[in-house]
């Protein structure tokens, strides 16, 4: 799964998430190290680390036409 989600790092993404948390987070992906995901979030650049067991499912954003 991890070469996978390589071919998304830099890309805007939204992750789904599973178990306890539930719901989903917006953002870029930036770093995936062990079973980490590090994802930039919101307008204030906020960084999440998000544990890959927790995550279901990966869905690249289309990029913003200017």
């Amino acid at each position: 799964m991890n070469e996978m989600i390589r071919q998304l790092l830099g890309k805007r993404c939204v992750v789904c998430l599973d178990g306890g948390f539930g719901g989903s987070l917006t953002g870029v992906l930036e770093r995936l190290e062990d079973n980490w995901l590090s994802v930039r979030t919101g307008k204030t650049g906020a960084l999440e680390l998000v544990n890959l067991d927790y995550v279901n499912r990966i869905q690249e954003l289309p990029e913003k036409k200017k």
